[in-house]
């Protein structure tokens, strides 16, 4: 399989390998995961803090404080870690 030397770079880069058929080779679709967004969500739920702050989110008593669409904590729009 032949591609953009700047692409196969960039695959080397992020650890991405191209699987092909013996017949023909296509790429259909590439997955990435945001590891980082995921292991903050974890410290979530183990950090008291963290922990106090969300029940106050719930009744109304933390102002600034959101819990994002991800889950995530967050002051101002910044994430809390």
């Amino acid at each position: 399989m032949k591609l953009p030397r700047d692409l196969c770079e960039e695959f080397q880069r992020l650890e991405l390998n191209v699987v092909t058929l013996r017949t023909k080779s296509i790429l259909h679709a590439v997955e990435v995961q945001l590891i980082l967004l995921e292991e903050i969500r974890i410290a979530h739920a183990t950090d008291p803090q963290l922990e106090r702050i969300k029940e106050e989110i719930l009744v109304g008593k933390a102002p600034g404080f959101v819990i994002h669409e991800d889950r995530i904590i967050r002051f101002h729009n910044r994430g809390c870690v």
